[in-house]
């Protein structure tokens, strides 16, 4: 049983991978088709019929797939083979940071402590709704809630991500969780606002300051990741200048 399947045959490349930290949450094994290429005219039947055995032979119950919004061939053969459409996902991107002055310094951006991660866990439970794991109605909300506070629990321990608390006069507003992928880029895995907070205006404002943040630290571009059904967030981030790279498609196969 391995934990990855690579095809490459017949006009067809596909990667299969197993996703623990998923499986972990819904309690059965998960994958992920890290990649998937079809050739105008290639038969694909052969390379469904190795990852259905692979698949098989990891009891597997959920395979997600994200293609690029022009990729076709490819979700027409997912299609076929038992996928179905769950989300498009846009990809804000802001250029330029260290050119923009500072928006909202009133918030106190800062790093969590280990005795605030629990409650910031329990918190990320409850703050999101409109991503594909809430979106697909085969699978469990409590689950995809769940998903989320392992997110910031796992976070909090990472080398690589940082998990952040914005406040207002003492409170936690919201919280952010962040990357670095280069010294002068920023990634935003993760970003809510308190349920409690909502709908008073700190998007705009908590967002400035996490950007605020960045750009004391020398960092000149930030990109995301959001679903596109979460209207509110797509203005927001219009509303702050972000520029959109090509969106994406999100495809489940819960079997």
């Amino acid at each position: 049983m391995s934990e990855r399947l690579v095809i490459d045959a017949a006009g067809v490349g596909l990667t299969a991978e197993l996703v623990p930290w998923d499986a972990e949450v819904l309690g059965f094994p998960v994958a992920s088709l890290s990649r998937f290429r079809v050739e105008e005219q290639a038969d694909v039947r052969a390379a469904f019929q190795a990852l259905d055995e692979w698949l098989d032979a990891n009891a597997v119950g959920l395979v997600s797939c994200r293609l690029p919004a022009a990729g076709l061939r490819e979700s027409f053969a997912l299609e076929a083979a038992g996928f179905r459409f769950i989300e498009t996902v846009l990809h804000p991107v802001f250029r330029d940071l260290q050119k923009r002055p500072p928006g909202a310094p009133e918030l106190t951006v800062s790093g969590v402590r280990p005795p605030e991660v629990e409650a910031l866990a329990q918190l990320a439970e409850s703050c999101f709704g409109f991503e594909r794991f809430h979106a697909d109605p085969r699978l469990d909300d409590r689950a995809a809630n769940r998903r989320y506070g392992n997110w910031v629990r796992n976070a909090a321990g990472s080398a690589r991500q940082e998990l952040l608390k914005i406040e207002d006069d003492g409170q936690v507003v919201a919280f952010f969780i962040v990357e670095a992928p280069a010294p002068i880029e920023a990634y935003w895995h993760l970003t809510a606002v308190a349920p409690a907070f909502q709908g008073q205006g700190y998007g705009r404002r908590v967002w400035r300051a996490v950007m605020d943040m960045h750009r004391e630290q020398g960092v000149d571009s930030v990109a995301t990741t959001i679903a596109a059904r979460n209207v509110p967030v797509l203005n927001l981030y219009a509303s702050l200048d972000f520029r959109f790279l090509p969106p994406e498609m999100t495809f489940h196969l819960v079997r």
